[in-house]
């Protein structure tokens, strides 16, 4: 079981992993220093796509196969040397890349874990496999991961993500939704460049772009059931290069999220009216794109192993530790595991007000309670121990 006497070495490495941060599939020296460790401990391990690493542990019986995953790679942004009250204690040494949704800690931890289990393999029935996935923000790693795994008949899968909104240590582990699909768009409007002093020659796609998004916001509070979540975000404009001059097209981009795919292909499908019928009311035409061919599925946890992973953790840390989290609108590839095959993506905290951590996610003043790293190893290796010895 895992103890505070590894509780340095998670410490220490999560440290490491967030000074050096790699940007998704480009987590050479990321992937490296894993195997590093594992070869330390005398773990067989192989390299799936380019840098995601399978390791496996073979407990002393015949059993059940659990994969427990970890993501690795960092963002594109430039991450600030203070949270959220005071200086933090390790800063990002890489310009423009930062470990600010806590792929760090969720390595670290996983290592931890590998660490605690092989001390205790005697006592384990089955096979763990500890799944090192690169690219998990843009998606870069995923079909890699799982043509790794095909064939290895998978019983179970665990996986942690960190949560500004918790206590320190305390773990979310519901069953049914978690984190939502997800969706992007570019939209391109078109009309007619000028001279900003003629207008009436014109045909300004920016003031047309400006009515679509207006309108798109009433698709959820008009055209969507009250009770089924769903979000409509655009996160970026561009249109124009000079204050004079009317351009010929406006961009935008965004981001679509749901948890039933029918409020999804609804939502869709309202989205293409309004953009098309608002430019063709304006004189404009518009360009849709839904990027990628389907949109990710829900992380979606199993019932019957979130009560199992609800008494993992009152095994290991105790019961003042378990908590409960409303379902997100993030996503996260852990969707696609949890898509075929059981399993449960938990929740742990990271808020600490003295501290000053508790910045969300994605966040240039993200930054985590280093106390919470010991929890998350303890109920990951009482809820290996339980799934594979029930």
């Amino acid at each position: 079981m895992f103890t505070d006497k590894y509780e340095s070495y998670v410490i220490k490495l999560r440290r490491e992993f967030h000074e050096k941060p790699e940007l998704s599939g480009e987590e050479k020296n990321t992937s490296q220093r894993i195997v590093r460790e594992l070869e330390s401990m005398d773990i067989p391990y192989e390299i799936v796509g380019k840098y995601g690493i399978i390791a496996t542990l073979n407990g002393s019986r015949e059993g059940r196969t659990l994969a427990l995953r970890a993501d690795m790679d960092a963002l594109p942004i430039k991450e600030n040397n203070k949270n959220l009250v005071k200086d933090k204690i390790v800063v990002s040494k890489v310009d423009g890349a930062a470990h600010v949704c806590g792929h760090d800690a969720h390595m670290s931890m996983l290592l931890g874990a590998v660490r605690s289990l092989v001390e205790i393999k005697n006592n384990l029935s089955g096979r763990i496999l500890f799944c090192f996935e690169q690219g998990e923000e843009n998606g870069y790693g995923i079909q890699d991961m799982l043509q790794g795994l095909e064939g290895k008949r998978i019983d179970g899968v665990w996986g942690i993500h960190m949560c500004p909104d918790l206590p320190t240590g305390t773990l979310s582990v519901e069953g049914g939704n978690r984190m939502s699909s997800a969706a992007g768009f570019n939209v391109t409007i078109v009309g007619k460049g000028g001279h900003a002093s003629r207008p009436d020659l014109c045909i300004d796609p920016i003031e047309c772009t400006a009515h679509v998004i207006l309108g798109l916001s009433s698709i959820l509070s008009r055209e969507i059931k009250p009770s089924e979540p769903g979000v409509v975000t655009v996160g970026k404009l561009r249109a124009g290069d000079v204050g004079n001059v009317i351009p010929e097209i406006a961009e935008f981009s965004g981001t679509i999220r749901f948890f039933s795919s029918k409020v999804g292909n609804k939502i869709k499908e309202a989205f293409t009216r309004i953009v098309n019928n608002t430019a063709a009311a304006h004189g404009c035409s518009a360009k849709i794109e839904f990027r990628g061919a389907q949109p990710t599925v829900a992380v979606v946890n199993d019932s019957k192993l979130s009560i199992l992973a609800a008494n993992a953790v009152k095994k290991a840390v105790g019961r003042k530790y378990l908590t409960t989290h409303e379902p997100f609108m993030a996503s996260d590839s852990m969707s696609r595991y949890l898509n075929k095959y059981s399993g449960v993506y938990a929740f742990l905290g990271i808020n600490n007000k003295e501290l000053g951590t508790g910045a969300g996610l994605h966040n240039p003043n993200f930054d985590i309670d280093e106390a919470c790293l010991k929890n998350g190893v303890a109920v990951t290796v009482q809820f290996a121990l339980d799934f594979l010895n029930s």
